[in-house]
């Protein structure tokens, strides 16, 4: 089994954003870090605990009332510290907002909204997760996400955003992620991927496996097949179609990847994700 490095998530079909709240008791032992990111913008509430956001963009402390912003493709951790935590997930396709409504940041962020931009926010959460759980229209959809997106555009100005402290290095890998973002089907070897972020392949190789916990082959497997996976749960492209757009030359090396990665085969794995039984590897 490949080590879960990142998120291939999954929207529910028709949808282009998704809620989770997540409540842990002190007693349940504290999430496992991973660096990890996915296509899809995330914003986390903190509503109980404490801990630490790491990106490439800096690293900031946590508590509660934080609100937690990550882009897509963004790398991005947490740290939590022992006790309760309570925090609500939402992420969603930024393809899906409005271009004229004003963006988010474009790096990774961390923010303390005011108590009455907290106050709408909270109220617009509540509502938009009440409204996908009522399977309202897409269209519907969208509004509440982006008047919840202008709820905290003031926290997450140019003068909201809380200092990070200094950048972990995680920025050396943004134009590999780039690469993979643009060009799914283009494996690359472990001296064009050094190259491309402008290091030595030695060097590169050991930041690699150290920032990331595994070998840069393993990852970029892993990375594929995860881009496949929501392939798989989000479009209607054959199985075989997908594994040559995400660079496998062989259907059968894909399925057998695959099958290695998450378990069951492409197929199977599709029909799991679109009855909304897994929305991860």
């Amino acid at each position: 089994m490949l080590p879960a490095l990142s998120e291939p998530v999954a929207l529910p079909p028709g949808r282009s954003v998704r809620i989770e709240r997540v409540r842990q008791p002190a007693g349940e032992p504290v999430p496992e870090r991973f660096l990890h990111f996915h296509g899809l913008a995330e914003l986390v509430f903190m509503e109980q605990g404490s801990g630490s956001f790491i990106s490439e963009a800096g690293e900031w402390a946590f508590a509660p009332g934080s609100v937690l912003y990550a882009p897509g493709m963004a790398i991005h951790d947490f740290a939590f510290a022992p006790g309760v935590r309570r925090w609500t997930l939402v992420q969603f396709d930024p393809l899906a907002i409005d271009p004229r409504i004003p963006a988010l940041p474009a790096a990774a962020c961390a923010a303390a909204p005011g108590a009455l931009a907290a106050e709408r926010a909270a109220l617009l959460l509540d509502w938009l997760a009440a409204s996908l759980e009522d399977h309202l229209p897409e269209a519907q959809i969208i509004v509440l996400l982006e008047a919840l997106l202008l709820a905290l555009r003031g926290a997450f100005g140019e003068d909201g955003c809380e200092d990070p402290a200094p950048s972990s290095g995680l920025a050396h890998f943004r134009p590999l992620l780039q690469h993979w973002e643009r060009f799914p089907d283009k494996a690359l070897s472990l001296a064009e991927a050094a190259s491309l972020c402008g290091l030595s392949a030695s060097y590169f190789s050991r930041l690699f496996a150290k920032t990331f916990g595994a070998g840069f082959v393993t990852y970029q497997t892993r990375f594929r097949l995860q881009q496949a996976a929501r392939m798989l749960a989000t479009g209607d492209l054959p199985v075989s179609q997908i594994g040559y757009r995400t660079g496998f030359r062989s259907h059968a090396y894909f399925s057998q990847c695959y099958r290695a990665a998450f378990g069951v085969s492409p197929s199977v794995h599709r029909k799991m994700l679109l009855a909304g039984r897994l929305s991860n590897g």
